[in-house]
């Protein structure tokens, strides 16, 4: 009975990475999307989402490995994500002991940042080398390697956290959800309704509503830093388009390529 469910573990973890690869690939588009950020928050969550998929890559050639190996002593998918983050650790060590001033400067050298990873690729090299016997059935190891792939797709969760209500959603809930996510969204939808060539195709605006594309920002109001892209559904009383454009500085509308029956045009919202 345990050997049985040893084996099958083992394969919920095979089937597991393979649907968190699966998922991740085919919702890339979307990743990392309907969300305001500072630049901090930004690098946070790319630091995240890279750190995730270098375990996963590293668990994966484990696992693979494990099963396609003839010996009976194979490399163990758990010891190898153990030690990379074991040398992603100790390699991040003199960033965090750093003042931040000191940080920065070292930040700017190419060859520090190297340093985690080689020294995460030692670890992978070192742990490689503590090999188990494919015949031993052993429950811990199993919950393990299952457990890996959970807590790789749980960082994934975490990090695309944005509430969004998806673009399924009606278009007045979507509005809603962005006045309170984007900054001064209340100016980007002012702008769209009192846009000629907008009201033009689809008449008087009830709804502007961040849809599938493109909708993030960087935001830093009063410098260089704030900027983004908005892809919004415009619902009027004679149709229904899709705006989108890309600001700097400003959340507000100036060109739009606007896309109203399957034809896109490039339109002016300037005063």
């Amino acid at each position: 009975m345990k050997n049985k469910i040893v084996a099958l573990l083992d394969v919920l973890a095979c089937f597991l990475t393979a649907a968190i690869d699966i998922t991740f690939l085919t919702s890339i588009g979307n990743y990392l999307n309907y969300r305001q950020g500072t630049l901090g928050e930004w690098i946070y969550w790319l630091i995240m989402v890279a750190l995730a998929l270098y375990l996963l890559g590293t668990y994966t050639i484990g696992l693979v490995t494990r099963q396609v190996s003839r010996q009976e002593m194979a490399i163990e998918p758990s010891f190898l994500v153990l030690g990379c983050i074991i040398g992603l650790l100790v390699g991040c060590l003199p960033i965090y002991l750093s003042s931040i001033s000191t940080m920065l400067q070292k930040l700017r050298s190419f060859g520090l940042l190297l340093f985690p990873f080689l020294l995460s690729l030692l670890g992978i090299g070192l742990a490689g080398r503590f090999k188990r016997s494919k015949s031993t059935s052993n429950l811990k190891f199993s919950l393990l390697t299952i457990l890996i792939p959970c807590a790789i797709f749980l960082t994934f969760i975490l990090a695309n956290n944005h509430g969004f209500p998806g673009v399924a959603a009606p278009a007045e809930v979507r509005q809603q959800w962005a006045y309170k996510e984007f900054w001064n969204y209340g100016g980007v939808v002012d702008s769209i309704k009192n846009c000629q060539p907008i009201i033009k195709r689809v008449g008087s605006v009830k709804f502007v509503a961040p849809t599938q594309g493109a909708n993030n920002v960087t935001f830093d109001p009063g410098s260089s830093g704030h900027s983004g892209e908005f892809t919004l559904e415009v619902v009027g009383d004679q149709g229904i388009g899709v705006a989108n454009f890309d600001f700097h500085i400003g959340t507000f509308v100036s060109i739009v390529q606007f896309t109203y029956q399957k034809r896109t045009e490039e339109v002016s919202c300037r005063k």
